[in-house]
């Protein structure tokens, strides 16, 4: 008999998924709908995955329990994969699309070790670290999605599409004290809450940073499977947008971040579609 907390059922575990993902990649969860019906669930699953070991990664607490659950999470992955039935609706979908087609071990052990350098750092020393950070998570990634490793221009334009996310949340992260600006930008040593003012110039001189990685990308994402393709050039069209709104904003984008409106966002997946992949 199984435990009652347990559900095998693989539609609802989809749309948790399903879920997780369109709220992790906000703007850019669009991009979804571009690429073909297997390739999005497998991405679904995938983020919901990732997710939750960053989730306990980024728990308050003793860094010894985040780690320890970061390595159950992964070891009962592994039994999923390995056929042991989990009645948990990530394991659900993680171990359906092991049968479709095998996730690249190295690339999910991968995953677990950004997520336990994540426990260990919450927060990058310099911007190249918070870069180098977000490109090795973003080739992990990229690499189980694709069964391999992509050009080192999709790595690069991954991260910065990390990094971008990240200055959307920057006001409520900074709200819990989770700042992903690096420390040598923003250092811990706060006498009461930050100056938006400071973490406003902060996050403008990260857009700095970024619009170059992303203006180089358009040569890597022709590497990439059509669907993927058309999938990354929205999330492409949307950062720069994005970007610009940071960057022309003020201190007010701590409380209001930037988003793209629905007519933006249909606008901006009509150009990604009619792409021209050949």
């Amino acid at each position: 008999m199984r435990r009652p907390d347990e559900d095998f059922d693989e539609e609802r575990a989809l749309e948790l998924c399903a879920e997780i993902s369109r709220n992790l990649l906000g703007d850019f969860a669009p991009a979804l709908v571009l690429l073909p019906v297997y390739d999005r669930q497998r991405v679904q699953t995938l983020l919901a995955y990732t997710f939750t070991l960053f989730d306990f990664a980024r728990q308050r607490g003793v860094e010894g329990e985040r780690l320890a659950q970061i390595n159950r999470w992964q070891f009962t992955l592994e039994s999923a994969l390995g056929g042991q039935p989990v009645g948990q609706p990530v394991f659900v979908r993680m171990s359906r699309e092991q049968r479709r087609r095998a996730w690249p071990a190295e690339a999910l052990d991968e995953i677990a070790t950004c997520a336990r350098r994540r426990a260990t750092r919450p927060r990058p020393a310099t911007p190249a670290d918070a870069d180098a950070e977000a490109e090795r998570l973003a080739s992990a990634v990229a690499g189980a999605l694709l069964g391999k490793s992509p050009p080192g221009e999709v790595n690069a334009f991954a991260g910065a599409l990390l990094r971008l996310r990240s200055l959307q949340t920057l006001g409520p992260e900074v709200e819990s004290r989770r700042n992903p600006l690096a420390v040598s930008e923003m250092p811990d040593e706060w006498s009461g809450d930050p100056s938006p003012q400071r973490l406003f110039e902060a996050a403008q001189r990260e857009c700095g940073r970024l619009r170059p990685r992303l203006m180089r990308a358009p040569r890597g994402l022709l590497d990439l499977p059509a669907g993927y393709r058309r999938a990354a050039v929205f999330c492409l069209l949307a950062s720069l947008r994005l970007l610009t709104q940071i960057e022309e904003g003020d201190a007010g984008l701590l409380k209001a971040p930037p988003q793209l409106g629905v007519l933006s966002r249909l606008g901006l997946l009509a150009r990604a579609r009619w792409f021209r992949v050949g």
